[in-house]
């Protein structure tokens, strides 16, 4: 399993400056197939300055969550890192 990238990214307006939520497609290449999954993410800057990502898909995916889980949050923090993601 492979994330191989997230598009159509667009920030959704929030009220709270250190919370940010955006929607995207998460395109995933599983050993058989490659699919493009709707996806809901969350970024939190703490008060210690480190950031939590919550991940939600919107539709049920057949692979086990936690490894598809774990990649998001790698391509997530490398976009917020090189600043991929919308403003």
């Amino acid at each position: 399993m492979k994330i191989l990238d997230i598009k159509n990214i667009t920030r959704e307006d929030g009220e709270i400056f250190y919370r940010r939520t955006f929607t995207g497609t998460a395109v995933i290449q599983f050993p058989l197939t490659t699919t493009e999954e709707p996806v809901t993410f969350t970024i939190e800057m703490t008060p210690l300055g480190t950031k939590n990502i919550e991940i939600e898909f919107k539709e049920k995916i057949d692979y086990p969550l936690l490894p598809v889980l774990k990649a998001m949050k790698e391509i997530i923090k490398q976009k917020d890192f090189e600043g991929n993601l919308p403003l």
